[in-house]
This record gives structure tokens, C-alpha cells and sequence, in this order.
């Protein structure tokens, strides 16, 4: 018996460390099914000899009062008890930490998804109205709720909901907020999956209200739309409803006006939007899309309700104001990828933009503006900054009120020209490098005629020419005076390989 109380100690401690082992192995990696024989095993056999070396212990204390284990032996065991418990608890609740194992996701799950049942699952008969239904009697949502990023409702001709994909979210009575992100796809469960109290960046932006789709579907006939399509060749096709709160369009291809006061001013406003929207510019509103995900040549219908007009002239302004700040923050030049201008500002107050006169075969001709007033007026300086040459713009840069340098490439940036300017921007003149004393490269030195803008420091210009625009190393050329003189200093290694 006390061979057996021996042993049946050791034993139950090798299976309690095993069993801690394998808890561990599944809350860091999962896979609950290939782990539930390995733990019945462990659990069995530590349960088992613990068991067995409860009854030996008692049945020798009875026997052999005087017995007594040797301490270091018991101590050991103690010890190697209390290291397993600490090592791989301490791994277990590490793998409870969020993003560092399988058990943290677990616990995600546990505390914020919820499974809902869509009772209200014909989009025809309840409408968007149906679903917040469904999520209100388990979820007790805010009641003003917003958009994080788009709702998404698929179904068939005959309302039936197949598929939602929305993010929503909304301040509760306590002033909290609170985040839904919902899933539900008809062929996997009747259940629509929702994750309470995600990340959301939303500041409870007007444009981002949920209500006015409501109030779209309840206006709009898209419910015909649907039986104009299911009675052509789209009869067994997924419709689907798409909304992403106020949106801008800049044509009027598909948008169907729906009076309503869906910014909730109290008024109807823009029937005559689309009338103006011909005349240039866009309108903006909130909007909501009817289309066949599986038939691109269908155009989209697009509900929109309390569209607002704004005229080309007044979108011109904006992005003149957005380009200006931009420059305002920006080291260098910026370019205005609408319209292809290039801004470069001094300080707050001094810049200069190339704006584009005329355009052929991927080529410009620019024309040169200053402004003195940190963009709010721009005046004409020089209407042929590079001559008559037509190209692309390569840089733009000032050092000071006088001093300048433009850059000019073609479209394909084989080449480029650089001009200098010593009086603001009247009058430019083209840089010329004296290549001829490249005595390194001799006549390959003819190869390298893509000029990069210039560079500053410590009122040293450099200038670097390569082969064409991609590359970054080739003949290096310095000027102390301001680009009146230009000494040939080193070629870099690449270039001189």
C-alpha cells in the first residue's frame, strides 16, 4: 500500500501538469473537438489516482500510524505544483488578453456577440422598420441612431430578407454609445449575428442619421421598381437596398427626386435640383440606392430626398480653399490631381500656382498666378512661364519673394527643363548645366537629361540629372550664387556604374 500511496501521488501530478498543458494548448490555438480526448484522458487519470491516493494514504494511517514521508520528496512535489500552476496559469489568462489568443476571442464573443431571431424578415410588408424591430425587443436601442459605415439589406422578389450587412450605433439613455454590427445571411441560420460595442469613429454626424432611409423607402416606389425587374429577365436575381446617409452626385443618371424633410428643417426642399444639376455642379442629399448586385448593366435607381444644389462655381471655391490648406501644410509643391494646377505657398500670405491654359496628347501649357492674401485672390503674372513649350509640371518652388525655380517634363519623363526666376515669377529663364565638364562619362553623359527640382542647404543649390524621372542617382551639380553659376561636384554611384 504505500508503494501504491508512492506512486499514485507522482502520477496524479504528471496528469494534473498534462491537463494544465492541454487547457492551456486550447484557450491559446482553440479547436475544442481535438482537444476533448486528450482532456477526458487527463482529467480521468488525474481524478482517478488523486482518488487512489487519497485511499492509500488513509488505509496507511490507519495501518502504520508512525509512517512518514520523506520531506525533500514532499516538498518536490509541492514545489513542481505550485511552478505548474503559476507557468501555465499565467499563460492561460495571458491568452485571455484581447488579440493574443484563442480564449480572448472566445471571451469576446461571450460578452458581445448576440444572436437575434428576424421575425420581421419581409423587407415589403415591415420594411427597414421590421429589422430595428427585431433588434429593439432584445438590444433596447438608442433611439436616434447613425451609420458607421453603410447598411446593406438583400431579398428576393418577393420582399424576403436574404442577406444585412450594417454598422449603426447610437447615444443611450445613460449618454453612453453604443455600436451594432449586424450580419445575417438567410442560408446559414434564421438568426441575425450582432457585436455590441465595437470601435466606431462616429461623432453622431446629421449627414449619418439612419431615420431619413426610412423615410425614403416609405416614399419612394422602389417596391414597383422591383416588380418591373422581377418581370423582365432579373426574376431570380438578389435586390438590394444600400445606404450611406447624405451623399453628393455630379450627374443625374438614375436619381429619382422623393419629397420628403429628411434633414428635418421642417421643409421639402429641391425639386427643381436635378432640373440644375444639367447646368453643371452637384447636389447633395440623402440618398438611397435600389440596384441587382449580380447585374452591373443595370443602372442603379437612387432615391434621394432633400437634395441640396451647389453650383460648379461654388464647388470650384471649396476646392480651391481645400488645395490652399493643403499647400498651406505641405514643405513644397502640391498639385490639384482635378485639374492638374500645382500650388506652391511661400508663408501664409505669398504664393504661386501653375494653372493649366491648354492640354494635347498628355501635355500642358501653363500659365503662372500669384496670390498675396493666403489664396482668397489669385492675379495673372505671366501668361508663358516655360516659353511656348508645352509639357507637364515637375515642381514649383520659391526660397523667397524673388527668387524661384519651375520645372517642366513631358509626359513620358524622359527629360524634363528647369527655369529660374529672380523677380517673382515675371520672367523666367531656362537653367543651362555645363555638362561638358562631366569628364567621367564623356559622350554618355548626352544620356542623362531629366533635371530634378533643386535642392537647399546652407544656401548651397543642388541639382541632380539622371536618365529619366525614376531614377534618383546620376551627375550632381552645385551653385553658391543663386543658380548664376553651376559647378559639376560628384556622380553618384548608381549612375556611374
Amino acid at each position: 500500500m504505500k508503494y501504491i500511496y508512492k506512486i499514485s501521488g507522482k502520477i496524479s501530478l504528471m496528469f494534473y501538469i498534462f491537463t494544465l498543458y492541454r487547457i492551456w494548448h486550447l484557450c491559446q490555438y482553440g479547436g475544442l473537438r481535438s482537444h476533448v480526448p486528450t482532456l477526458a484522458v487527463g482529467m480521468t487519470g488525474l481524478v482517478g489516482t488523486f482518488i487512489l491516493w487519497v485511499i492509500s494514504r488513509k488505509v496507511i494511517r490507519k495501518t502504520d500510524p508512525a509512517y512518514r514521508e520523506k520531506r525533500t520528496v514532499f516538498y518536490t512535489e509541492i514545489a513542481i505544483f505550485i511552478m505548474a500552476t503559476l507557468f501555465f496559469g499565467g499563460r492561460i489568462v495571458y491568452s485571455a488578453i484581447p488579440y493574443h489568443g484563442a480564449l480572448s476571442w472566445k471571451m469576446e464573443e461571450w460578452l458581445h456577440k448576440k444572436e437575434i431571431k428576424l421575425e420581421h424578415d419581409n423587407v415589403f410588408e415591415n420594411g427597414v422598420e421590421g429589422i430595428l424591430t427585431d433588434l429593439d425587443e432584445e438590444l433596447e436601442l438608442p433611439e436616434e441612431l447613425y451609420i458607421a459605415d453603410k447598411v446593406q439589406i438583400g431579398f428576393d422578389k418577393n420582399g424576403k430578407i436574404q442577406n444585412i450587412d450594417a454598422f449603426i450605433y447610437g447615444k443611450d439613455k445613460q449618454g453612453e454609445k453604443r455600436t451594432y454590427l449586424i450580419d445575417y445571411d438567410a442560408d446559414k441560420s434564421e438568426d441575425m449575428t450582432v457585436w455590441l460595442d465595437g470601435n466606431v469613429n462616429g461623432k453622431y454626424d446629421e449627414d449619418m442619421r439612419l431615420s431619413p432611409m426610412t423615410q425614403i423607402l416609405k416614399r419612394a416606389e422602389w417596391k414597383k421598381k422591383v416588380n418591373v425587374w422581377a418581370k423582365t429577365d432579373y426574376e431570380d436575381n438578389i435586390y438590394e437596398i444600400f445606404y450611406l446617409g447624405r451623399r453628393a452626385f455630379g450627374s443625374e443618371e438614375g436619381l429619382r427626386y422623393v419629397p420628403g424633410d429628411a434633414d428635418g428643417d421642417g421643409k421639402e426642399a429641391g425639386a427643381d435640383s436635378l432640373l440644375q444639376l444639367r447646368r453643371g455642379g452637384e447636389i447633395v442629399g440623402f440618398e438611397v440606392s435600389l440596384h441587382i448586385p449580380e447585374k452591373s448593366s443595370v443602372t442603379p435607381v437612387r432615391y434621394i430626398m432633400d437634395p441640396e444644389y451647389i453650383s460648379q462655381e461654388k464647388l470650384n471655391e471649396e476646392n480651391d480653399k481645400q488645395q490652399i490648406d493643403k499647400a498651406k501644410d505641405a514643405k513644397k509643391w502640391t498639385v490639384d490631381r482635378g485639374n492638374g494646377t500645382m500650388y506652391f505657398l511661400l508663408d501664409n500670405r505669398s504664393g504661386w500656382r501653375l494653372v493649366e491654359k491648354d492640354a494635347a496628347a498628355g501635355s500642358r501649357f501653363y500659365g503662372l498666378e500669384k496670390t498675396a492674401d493666403g489664396g482668397k485672390t489669385w492675379q495673372s503674372i505671366n501668361e508663358t512661364p516655360f516659353g511656348e513649350q508645352f509639357g507637364v509640371a515637375e515642381g514649383l518652388l520659391f526660397f523667397d519673394e524673388s527668387f524661384g525655380v519651375a520645372g517642366l517634363t513631358g509626359a513620358s519623363q524622359s527629360e524634363s527643363e528647369l527655369y529660374i526666376t529672380r523677380d517673382g515669377g515675371i520672367s523666367f529663364k531656362q537653367i543651362e548645366l555645363p555638362m561638358d565638364t562631366v569628364t567621367e562619362l564623356q559622350e554618355s553623359a548626352k544620356e542623362y537629361d531629366y533635371m530634378h527640382m533643386p535642392e537647399e542647404e546652407n544656401n548651397i543649390l543642388t541639382i541632380t540629372v539622371t536618365k529619366d524621372g525614376a531614377e534618383t542617382d546620376g551627375i550632381v551639380f552645385q551653385s553658391t550664387d543663386k543658380g548664376v553659376t553651376w559647378t559639376y561636384k560628384e556622380m553618384t554611384e548608381k549612375s556611374g556604374d
